[in-house]
């Protein structure tokens, strides 16, 4: 048997499913990147507080007149606008902090390498607010 050294840094877990809803989520770490369209955004890495080694990424739009979700994800962390409605903020101002983010359940369809069509459901988190105690 040989000996193999691979970079596993891009590999991650097949989908987790979530039930649909409010749930409790700690931000893990935030992560800037551009899309492939070459819009900035930020991948945000959640884990689930009851349960924190499940997780789910979602993406945050950083361009003017599509930061909607960003803004509520600030919102619900406690950054303050200021009166002009600029945020000044960084990682460290909402790693480690838990949100309620709600999940909605899709049906998503792809192609197997067999060349047949499948469809599996998918999680996503389409909102986000300050968790309520």
């Amino acid at each position: 048997m040989g000996k193999y050294q691979m970079d596993m840094s891009q590999e991650s877990e097949p989908n987790k499913v979530f039930d649909e809803g409010w749930h409790d989520w700690e931000i893990v770490t935030l992560e800037e990147q551009t899309s492939k369209g070459g819009n900035q955004m930020f991948k945000i890495n959640l884990a689930l507080a009851e349960k924190p080694s499940e997780g789910l990424p979602v993406y945050a739009v950083a361009e003017p007149k599509k930061r909607w979700f960003l803004k509520q994800l600030l919102k619900a962390c406690d950054c303050p606008a200021s009166e002009d409605g600029i945020y000044d903020w960084s990682p460290e101002d909402i790693e480690g902090k838990t949100v309620q983010g709600r999940v909605e359940n899709t049906k998503e369809k792809w192609i197997d390498r067999e060349g047949n069509e499948r469809e599996t459901l998918k999680s996503k988190i389409v909102e986000f607010r300050k968790l309520e105690v």
